[in-house]
């Protein structure tokens, strides 16, 4: 937590997200979300784990379990999606250095889009499909799926895919930006 916020807040002061160099844009986006999902961990979850409890008024717990595993699941997918889209921009900026795919507003547009899209999956995935809803729950100590007996789990139709895309896109792209830094740096002993 400390960490994340001396990074944001150095991406603040030194104005990096003014630069032509637009990753810092993704990077403080990025890093503000983990810093609401830490929040979310260190105030909510181990509290509850600790005093085995959903720390809500009696009339309230579902409704404040509801908000809290939403605000969860759209700090994960935004996570899960930047480093999409951070591996793509890096890809981007090694290989096709020659062409400025990834300027500054485009990358604004990009993360507002983003955003846009994690709160989308996070309300399918927690309010619109009937099963499975990703929930915390103290007494087992993580997070589980909430089933109905005889509905199918419909969340694995976003979340397989998306991580099984989270662990792709990097895998490629920065295998490729490795194998072009590798080229070059032979090319310019030649």
């Amino acid at each position: 937590l400390i960490l994340n916020l001396l990074v944001a807040i150095a991406i603040v002061h030194a104005n990096m997200m003014k630069s032509h160099n637009a990753v810092y844009i993704f990077s403080f986006s990025t890093i503000s979300s983990e810093i609401l999902m830490i929040f979310l961990h260190l105030f909510y979850f181990a509290p509850s784990c600790f005093l085995q409890d959903f720390l809500f008024p009696e009339d309230y717990v579902e409704m404040g379990r509801k908000i809290m595993d939403v605000l969860l699941m759209i700090c994960w997918y935004f996570g899960t999606l930047s480093h999409i889209l951070i591996a793509i921009n890096r890809f981007f900026t090694v290989v096709f250095y020659r062409y400025a795919i990834f300027t500054r507003r485009r990358v604004v547009y990009i993360t507002l889009l983003q955003a846009l899209g994690c709160i989308g999956l996070a309300a399918m995935t927690q309010f619109i499909f009937p099963c499975c809803r990703l929930t915390f729950t103290y007494f087992v100590y993580t997070y589980t799926y909430l089933e109905i007996p005889g509905v199918p789990n419909y969340s694995n139709m976003f979340d397989l895919p998306l991580n099984s895309l989270a662990t792709l896109t990097p895998l490629i792209a920065y295998s490729t930006v490795g194998f072009e830094c590798n080229s070059s740096a032979n090319y310019l002993y030649l």
